[in-house]
């Protein structure tokens, strides 16, 4: 049985599938602090909430991020 953070953690590849982005994009945006992550004995891991949150902040100021 999966518990609720299993759920609402993500790890970099469930990240990125989840952004729609390749992995190598959104490690250099949690790199750059672009994409808020938490990095755990070497690797990244999101949380699903935070970026939704994100998205729609994104979204809703019409603001795109320059690559």
């Amino acid at each position: 049985m999966k518990s609720v953070l299993e759920d609402t953690i993500l790890d970099i590849g469930d990240a990125a599938d989840y952004l729609r982005i390749k992995k190598w994009t959104l490690y250099r945006l949690a790199k750059k602090g672009k994409v808020p992550g938490v990095k755990i004995g070497g690797q990244w891991r999101f949380k699903k909430e935070v970026l939704d949150q994100l998205f729609l902040e994104s979204s809703s100021s019409g603001r795109q991020e320059p690559n």
